[in-house]
């Protein structure tokens, strides 16, 4: 296959922005759809379940390194696991500590994590309050839809686990940390009441997320990659919220493709062209494609890289980092020449592997996001038209 990435105009390379740091490896969970335990990828069982404060100095000396040589001037840092509050508290203060005096006044660091919440604690709560250390939560709808998938190994639901440490985010302190819910799609159920019962948390925003698949292995509910349920699902949301149904709310998802479809850029890998500048530090030090990407199927995450032997300009010239930095040019011939490339992007990365060709397709959602970008956009045009000939008649 033609390596997109070795093109003679492919873009320059975009430093580093953020990384995705394992602290935990192991998760309390075992959620259906994991893409970390679930989908056939087993590097984690290789890995240390923590990692070693050895690895993450050394990871804090690559990112001064190669944000000294790029003029870089914030990171961000997001904790993760596996279910990273499987780490004692005093590691989350060793942590963002440690990463201020090795990074210093010349280099501002953000932190946040992902946690289903189960082990969420006041404690917790007041720890990542002082830190500053943003808080997203993991929790798929109401009671009977979030414990379909999300379970215990030993098959028990976690909802009213999960809503107990989210309770602890819900206080006056806790808001202050708080960054948002993330849910996985189950297009079985209705969405109304799955975004009612989130959206009643009041969240800052909501991100709703499909589960992940690929042209080899078909996402949960989708019968051929034509099919639409997932587009159907999400266009019943749209107008819902569009409508008025808790739009203090955001929902991620809409709001990255009402700014494409706007001409803006977006924040998100899922969608757009722009460049992406995240890489993933696993327990061990190997530095990692997006984490996601395992469920493409063994070593899919595998660069051969670490933090020890390798520095991160190395890691972003590689070949599989370069697919998400040269926008359109990595993308086959069939999104290069469709109407929607600046708003779809091609979609999220791992969703669009193939045996045949690699990543060198469309996303595997590719008919769900053209019926959903294109309402949305006859849904926005009418009040564009309205505004625009509102101010001519000015």
């Amino acid at each position: 296959m033609r390596d997109p990435a070795s093109e003679p105009n492919a873009a320059p390379i975009t430093p580093l922005g953020s990384l995705l740091v394992k602290v935990h490896s192991r998760c309390n969970l075992m959620c259906d759809y994991c893409y970390e335990y679930n989908c056939g990828n087993t590097s984690w069982r290789k890995k240390p379940k923590e990692m070693s404060e050895a690895v993450y100095e050394q990871m804090l000396a690559r990112v001064r390194e190669h944000s000294l040589r790029h003029g870089v001037r914030e990171q961000f840092f997001s904790l993760h696991g596996g279910e990273p509050l499987l780490r004692r508290l005093d590691f989350f203060r060793y942590a963002v500590s440690c990463a201020r005096e090795v990074l210093g006044p010349e280099i501002a660091v953000q932190f946040g994590t992902q946690t289903n919440a189960t082990l969420m604690t006041a404690e917790t709560v007041d720890l990542f309050a002082e830190l500053g250390i943003g808080v997203g939560v993991s929790i798929d709808g109401p009671e009977p839809v979030h414990n379909k998938n999300r379970v215990y190994s030993n098959g028990r639901p976690s909802y009213q686990d999960t809503l107990a440490g989210l309770q602890h985010l819900l206080t006056e302190r806790g808001r202050t940390v708080f960054g948002g819910i993330l849910a996985v799609i189950d297009v079985t159920e209705d969405p109304l009441p799955v975004f009612e019962h989130l959206a009643a948390f009041a969240p800052p925003s909501i991100d709703f997320l499909e589960p992940h698949g690929s042209w080899d292995e078909l996402p949960a509910g989708k019968v051929t990659a034509e099919d639409t349920r997932y587009g159907d699902w999400l266009i019943r949301l749209f107008d819902h919220w569009f409508d008025g149904g808790h739009r203090a709310v955001p929902i991620r998802k809409f709001e990255e493709l009402i700014e494409h479809l706007l001409g803006g850029a977006g924040s998100v890998e899922s969608f757009g062209l722009e460049p992406v500048s995240l890489l993933t530090v696993a327990t061990d030090g190997a530095i990692e494609m997006v984490d996601c990407i395992k469920a493409s199927g063994p070593n899919a995450e595998n660069l051969g890289l670490n933090v020890f032997d390798h520095d991160f300009d190395t890691a972003l010239a590689h070949p599989m980092m370069r697919l998400r930095q040269i926008g359109i040019t990595a993308l086959p011939p069939v999104c290069q020449s469709c109407e929607l490339v600046w708003v779809c992007g091609g979609g999220y990365l791992p969703h669009r592997y193939g045996a045949g060709n690699g990543y060198r397709n469309p996303t595997i959602y590719c008919a769900d996001y053209r019926k959903l970008i294109h309402h949305i956009r006859s849904r926005l045009e009418p009040i564009l038209d309205a505004r625009s000939g509102a101010q001519a008649a000015v």
